[in-house]
């Protein structure tokens, strides 16, 4: 006899074509139910969605409602957690993972308890990674839906990670809502022959839910009559989760399963949102950034100092960002209103982030004992060498800039201009002259890891430095040399000693698909830009060079003149490559004014290189991907729901390579990205997507039924992303892929540099500037790097304060394919250095007094997290 583990639930999206604060309303009503059935025992069990945001709102209202949740919670009736919301896991920052799963375990513990099965039912993907990232939560059992390709099509098995770890997995394949049968319909043995297939296991699940479904009363029930209907073959009982995996962990020879699943077999899997609304892509993506690579190192940094943290702020913008991180916020699947409140939020949490690093670069500026006027900070655990980009004000219009040994430090002037401080007047004449020069400079320098730099401007009664603008129509570094003939741009790489010609273009297609999907018209006309009628500007430093290349494309306005071959539309836009003194990546800004429709555009690298395979990064690690899907041609005989076309996801980088060659695009924000040419040689980037409905039926690449909603058109005109748009990136062609090495460089890529001057002409150098601010009492003077990494092979995934604020956590991992087995870590004092969990809980000391850690042994792909405390 077969085990039916009946599971009542709701799938709750708290937003989508509606917004949070409508779904908000119904939430509020639906916990009446859940209370109700729970006290009445109309249900033995309920789960809400594993998601805590729904419940963190629904508190913020309801804070009389804690103790009641909390006691069902306890009692094991209502299953709450571990997410904080249900991601995209496709697209976003490892340590964005992290901190949902931490933040919605504390929050659900704090509650009674968390549920610590990794329940995300409807993402569209799941990535490879995620078992290794469960394993870190001691998290050992997932449930999903979406992505199972034909060829593993069991319905529970092992799910592993490339480190070894693994998560006893139930792919609910006929979807969360397939109990509903059981509720509406008397067909049981129907349902109980759909839910049996692909298994021979004797216990199964049956999740009775749906969007947003109001609590079935009946259920009880509907178990009874089934269980009475289905005689001896099965018996359906009320269960929850981790009721169900204690029993199907005794199941012996459940086959084991590796990689990312991100097949539309069992149901739509949506590859076309991973560039659906760029503009949030972007903001998003920024925020991660911020939030990894300066908030939280700065903040940590900050203490050490003796300034104290604002957790509170931290945990509130990374509450934003786990926000417009869920499956459909993150795709952008939504109605306008939806996203523009998604758009907002982001707005708010931007806010927040910069004004904490604004604040705490002044107050550890002002406060230092060595007088400078200019500081340079780095709060990360690594050295930079790098070409930095500042802007100065100065009484005079020349001025020197001197380092800390009072050597003067060559530097590019970029941009120059005059300013007034004198108060405003109505009359113009009348307002007196205060007059102050605010410069852009570049420079090369050094600032130690976890450290400062400081610098002194010594101002000149003479101008010392021009801008130089340059005819020529090319720029150079020590890696690359670009060039712009003919209306095509040509790279010469000269660590590989190849020029690659007509290296950079574009091309603009149709898209007649929707927020959930690419898909081209039946009568699309892909157009091939070039520069041919552009002009350029050249910007020749010694230590940074620009090609500025302006124009406009002709584009059809829209799907019916692109079937008629008919140029309608300009696509202004604006061009910027930018190399760097001794850096390796090309900067890449490109800057549109869209007021076309209906359409993609993409950046299109052609190294040459013949590929048969696609690589980019995961959350922690790299993934390679064949260049045509193996179901490309056979996909509607085999009953996939859309055309598994090659489209696919990175967080940071793309890229092709050779064993002497490698091409590779940072993304600040980009997600998209597909191998095209007829040798499968280029590199295609999405920068945008123009799509003007929610969901479409019958399109080219997904037959049938819109996604969304079935039956009704919800028209979404700001994702038809009209106007002015910037999208910025890097690019690296080098001699080997070196995945490190490229987190590396896709590192100082996007961080703009930290730093302040003490000066008092310009008092708007940020919205906080205007007001004074004390100096930090008891100011913990050092010069010292703190803790300073010393690894090529490791990647530095987050440094922040521990849990209790009395330590710092560092957490690395290994992206490639073979152990590490070398770096250290060198600390400013004498430390103790503990192995810690991913939320950052001991696991083991691994030395008690040290002052050079060596780093353990990284198995390929894994992460570790060490906490340091140092010696008092």
């Amino acid at each position: 006899m077969k085990k039916v583990y009946a599971i009542a639930h709701t799938h709750w999206d708290f937003e989508w074509y509606f917004t949070r604060q409508e779904a908000r309303v119904q939430f509020a009503y639906h916990m009446d139910e859940v209370f109700d059935a729970l006290e009445k025992n109309v249900l033995n069990y309920y789960l809400l969605d594993g998601q805590m945001s729904i419940i963190d709102d629904y508190l913020n209202s309801f804070p009389e409602k804690r103790n009641l949740i909390k006691k069902f919670v306890k009692e094991k009736r209502l299953f709450i957690g571990p997410w904080y919301t249900q991601i995209d896991e496709m697209v976003t920052s490892g340590e964005s993972i992290v901190r949902n799963l931490s933040i919605g375990r504390k929050i659900a513990n704090d509650l009674g308890g968390s549920m610590d099965v990794a329940y995300l039912p409807d993402s569209f993907g799941q990535g490879s990674d995620m078992p290794k990232i469960y394993n870190g939560f001691g998290i050992y059992d997932a449930v999903f839906w979406r992505g199972m390709p034909k060829e593993k099509n069991a319905r529970y098995f092992y799910w592993n990670s490339n480190d070894g770890s693994k998560v006893l997995t139930a792919n609910i394949k006929n979807g969360y809502y397939a109990g509903v049968q059981l509720v509406e319909s008397d067909y049981f043995k129907d349902l109980m022959n759909k839910i049996s297939t692909d298994t021979d296991v004797n216990d199964l699940v049956l999740p009775v839910g749906g969007d947003q479904r109001a609590i079935d009363y009946n259920l009880k029930n509907r178990i009874q009559l089934a269980n009475e209907k289905l005689s001896d073959e099965y018996i359906i009982k009320e269960s929850n989760y981790p009721e169900y995996f204690a029993n199907l962990r005794k199941e012996k020879d459940l086959p084991n399963y590796s990689g990312e699943f991100i097949d539309p077999s069992a149901s739509k899997i949506h590859r076309g949102i991973y560039s659906s609304r760029a503009d949030l892509k972007q903001i998003y993506d920024q925020l991660e950034r911020r939030m990894t690579y300066q908030v939280e190192p700065l903040m940590a940094l900050a203490k050490s100092y003796g300034i104290p943290a604002k957790q509170g702020l931290v945990d509130d913008i990374w509450k934003t960002i786990f926000r417009g991180q869920a499956h459909d916020s993150s795709g952008g699947c939504n109605s306008d209103k939806t996203n523009d409140d998604i758009l907002h939020r982001a707005k708010v949490a931007d806010q927040l982030s910069y004004s904490i690093v604004d604040y705490l670069i002044r107050k550890l500026s002002i406060s230092q004992e060595t007088p400078f006027d200019v500081y340079l900070w780095n709060p990360l655990p690594i050295d930079k060498h790098q070409t930095v980009t500042i802007q100065v004000s100065t009484r005079s219009k020349g001025f020197k800039i001197l380092d800390k040994n009072n050597q003067e430090i060559q530097y590019d002037l970029i941009n120059q201009k005059l300013e007034n401080a004198a108060a405003l007047r109505r009359n113009i004449e009348e307002r007196k002259q205060n007059l102050y020069y605010i410069s852009t400079i570049s420079f090369m320098t050094d600032i130690p890891a976890t450290g400062w730099s400081g610098f002194t401007v010594q101002e000149l009664k003479e101008s010392k430095s021009t801008i130089n603008s340059s005819q020529d129509n090319h720029i150079d570094n020590k890696f690359y040399n670009l060039s712009f003939n003919d209306g095509q741009i040509d790279l010469t790489s000269k660590s590989i000693n190849k020029t690659y010609p007509n290296f950079l273009s574009f091309e603009d297609g149709a898209d007649a698909g929707d927020t959930y999907d690419y898909s081209p018209s039946f009568n699309d006309w892909i157009i091939h830009l070039d520069f041919k009628q552009a002009s350029i500007e050249t910007f020749i430093g010694q230590n940074i060079s620009s090609l500025k290349i302006s124009g406009q494309w002709e584009l059809p306005a829209n799907l019916d003149d692109r079937k008629n071959k008919k140029l309608s539309s300009k696509l202004s836009y604006q061009l910027t490559l930018t190399l760097k003194k001794d850096s390796q990546t090309i900067d890449y800004k490109l800057e549109t004014d869209n007021q076309t429709l209906d359409h993609r555009l993409r950046l299109v690298l052609n190294p040459n290189l013949k590929s048969e395979f696609s690589f980019a990064d995961t959350p922690f690690g790299v993934i390679k991907r064949p260049v045509i899907d193996p179901h490309l041609n056979d996909w509607q005989a085999i009953g996939y729901h859309e055309e598994p076309t090659a489209m696919r996801p990175f967080i940071h980088l793309a890229n092709i390579h050779s064993q002497n060659e490698s091409c590779t695009f940072l993304g600040l924000g980009s997600k998209d990205f597909q191998v095209i040419g007829s040798d499968f040689n280029k590199l295609a980037i999405t920068m945008f997507r123009s799509v003007g409905y929610l969901g479409r039926p019958d399109l080219l690449r997904r037959p049938s039924d819109a996604s969304g909603l079935e039956s009704k058109y919800v028209e979404t005109p700001h994702s038809q992303l009209q106007g002015k748009h910037i999208f910025e990136g890097g690019i690296v062609v080098s001699q080997t892929f070196d995945a490190a090495q490229l987190q590396r460089e896709h590192l100082l890529l996007s961080t703009k540099p930290l730093f302040f001057q003490n000066q008092t002409l310009n008092r708007f150098t940020n919205p906080l500037r205007y007001f004074m601010m004390n100096k930090v009492q008891n100011y913990k003077q050092s010069d010292l790097s703190l803790i300073q990494l010393k690894s090529d092979s490791l990647v530095l995934s987050s440094f922040h304060l521990t849990n209790d604020e009395t330590g710092s956590v560092l957490r690395l991992y290994n992206p490639s394919d073979k152990t590490i087995n070398n770096g250290s870590i060198k600390l400013g004092k004498s430390a103790t250095v503990t192995e810690l969990t991913l939320d950052s809980h001991l696991v083991t000391t691994l030395e008690t007094s040290t002052d050079d850690f060596k780093l353990p042994s990284f198995k390929p792909g894994e992460i570790k997290t060490f906490g340091i405390n140092f010696t008092k």
